[in-house]
């Protein structure tokens, strides 16, 4: 038979700090408790699946593009100062050159949107995915810029995935407004979102 053991009894000179330490622990745990609440959202009307931060709200609007009136529906998730945001204009036929002229208005939009532009913007060919299984590969551009607001001068920092497919184009958005745009710790949340955008 082993023999039962007594309760292990700490000094307290070693108990206060442990103490501490759990309590200074229990702290940090709290403060770090998410703001982020991803869930994948599916869009049958605009057409796409979308990792949001949190329950996205929706709105529609028209906006011009070569000269046409369009419908364009957007789904957005605003956490603190920064939005995330899906938009999807639904054109008039299925036509590559139709496509092309969308993409170009919706990033110059993007681009005047965002106030008086630090710098040149930088943009880059990726690859977007299909939601569909396999997914098919669909060219698209990524854009990113920093600029100052006209309303309230304050700094924002814009993050963009465009692709265009079918009657569809797309523009995959986060715009990081005040702190959150000289801030660079959230650089894993914008690619989570943008990673996670797919057209269906």
């Amino acid at each position: 038979m082993r023999p039962v053991l007594p309760p292990l009894s700490l000094p307290a000179a070693v108990r206060r700090p442990l103490l501490c330490c759990a309590a200074v622990l229990a702290l940090a745990l709290c403060a770090c408790s998410p703001r982020y609440d991803w869930r994948t959202i599916q869009s049958g009307e605009g057409g796409y699946a979308a990792l949001y931060p949190g329950k996205p709200t929706s709105a529609a609007r028209d906006v011009t593009i070569a000269g046409r009136r369009l419908p364009m529906t957007m789904e957005a998730a605003r956490i603190d100062d920064t939005l995330f945001a899906v938009g999807v204009v639904t054109l008039p036929a299925d036509d590559e050159a139709l496509r092309r002229e969308a993409l170009a208005a919706m990033q110059a939009g993007l681009l005047a949107n965002l106030g008086k532009l630090s710098d040149a913007p930088r943009t880059r060919s990726v690859t977007v995915m299909t939601a569909d299984r396999p997914g098919r590969p669909l060219a698209g551009v990524e854009v990113q810029a920093s600029g100052v607001s006209a309303q309230d001068q304050s700094p924002r920092r814009l993050s963009a995935r465009l692709v265009a497919v079918g009657v569809h184009a797309y523009q995959a958005v986060v715009l990081e407004s005040g702190d959150a745009a000289r801030d660079a710790r959230q650089a894993e949340q914008v690619e989570q979102f943008l990673g996670g955008f797919h057209p269906l």
